[in-house]
């Protein structure tokens, strides 16, 4: 592209720009206006509570009791974090079962079973006895881990 061609890209572009601005601008003085609407017609949800003074009586003075304004509903008190956990379909007792059964790292799966694996001998017991490390399989995707 020559100089001329991007200097007249760059003149249209500006001026693409001002329209939008003028558009924001617009919709900025629209929202104002609906927002004063809005504020005079809403009414007042929560209500101060009238203050209470007591007749005059020739006892000790007794203090009067005032109540401060409704707090606004955007003052919120802060929330605890709480752990997101999933419960399972049978129950709340599952929960402490799932601690130690293993989970497919494949599918995700708890549907598996615990096999020897036989490529890993840990010792040999007696007259040839071998005891052999173990692994798990998926029972839905066949996948084997250790």
């Amino acid at each position: 592209m020559s100089s001329q061609e991007l200097k007249n890209e760059m003149f249209r572009l500006r001026e693409i720009l001002e329209k939008k601005e003028k558009e924001v601008a617009e919709i900025k003085a629209k929202i104002a206006d609906l927002e004063k609407q809005l504020g005079i017609a809403t009414p007042s949800l929560a209500a101060p509570v009238p203050t209470v003074t007591p007749a005059p009586t020739m006892a000790a003075p007794t203090p009067t009791i005032e109540t401060a304004p409704a707090a606004p509903s955007s003052v919120q008190a802060p929330r605890q974090k709480s752990i997101l956990q999933k419960i399972p379909r049978s129950g709340t007792s599952q929960l402490h079962a799932r601690e130690t059964q293993y989970e497919c790292p494949n599918c995700g799966s708890h549907y598996n079973s615990e096999i020897e694996d036989k490529s890993k001998i840990l010792y040999v017991v007696g007259a040839g006895t071998r005891i052999y490390a173990k692994k798990h399989r998926c029972m839905n995707c066949g996948n084997e881990w250790s």
